[in-house]
């Protein structure tokens, strides 16, 4: 068995190492974050449905920015979801407030390299999965 190499301690480092691994570690959060996110709210989002009895499959989800007192964050409780009807779309709103998705995405808002603002908006597709910021 591989041993992992060893970390020297923390605080034993000097400031410009620390700030090196401490980027290295949020490039990595951010990474695994993105990779996952749009599976975290697709299956969110078909826990709610199934509530109401909706067995879709959603295609896309849409989700604007609100002000908390420490900065814009994605807006869950009221995430504009797309889903198939017939040979169109419908567009439905839905709270995802406190679920995993919920978290993601704050997550993925911190992770940002630049704050987010007012008019941001994350498209979450889902087949292929992808993220579109604006």
């Amino acid at each position: 068995m591989a041993t992992a190499p060893t970390m020297p301690a923390l605080d034993t480092l000097d400031d410009d190492e620390l700030l090196r691994i401490r980027q290295e570690a949020d490039d990595i959060l951010a990474a695994r974050n993105a990779d996952t996110l749009a599976a975290r709210v697709l299956e969110t989002i078909r826990e709610v449905l199934a509530e109401v009895n909706d067995t879709r499959v959603p295609l896309r989800a849409a989700f604007a920015t609100t002000a908390w007192e420490n900065g814009y964050f994605w807006c869950v409780s009221e995430a504009e979801i797309i889903l198939p009807d017939g040979d169109g779309e419908e567009i439905k709103t839905l709270d995802i407030t406190d679920t995993d998705a919920d978290e993601a995405l704050a997550d993925h808002a911190s992770y940002l390299d630049d704050p987010l603002g007012p008019a941001n908006v994350l498209i979450v597709k889902f087949q292929p999965s992808s993220l579109e910021m604006s």
